[in-house]
């Protein structure tokens, strides 16, 4: 095989390709990397999700429906993202959006 430096993934499918033995190993190069692109790089997102939903689904709170319950949880799990958004923006297409709520909301634009 040609050995040449390797900076891209092209150069290494185009070693694998050049040989017999490269082209038979190059199936299970392909295998393998798409494997480990599905595996997911950490669990902290589901730990964190499971955490919440603890804390979220008590005794007060059993008797919520599904659709609530996953109302509740997306805020506190893409908290991060939410806090990111002008709350004003929101507020204003809001309130600017029908006649009825500038004369109600008009005082808070």
């Amino acid at each position: 095989m040609n050995i040449k430096q390797i900076t891209k993934i092209s150069t290494i499918c185009e070693i694998l390709n050049t040989c017999e033995i490269g082209k038979q190993m190059f199936k299970e190069y392909h295998k393998l990397i798409k494997l480990y692109l599905t595996i997911p790089v950490t669990t902290a997102t589901a730990e964190r999700t499971f955490s919440t939903l603890n804390r979220l689904k008590n005794a007060i709170r059993s008797s919520m429906t599904q659709s609530r319950l996953n109302h509740c949880l997306l805020p506190h799990i893409y908290k991060e993202k939410l806090d990111e958004i002008d709350v004003n923006e929101i507020m204003s297409k809001f309130i600017s959006s029908n006649e009825k709520r500038q004369t109600f909301f008009g005082s808070m634009l």
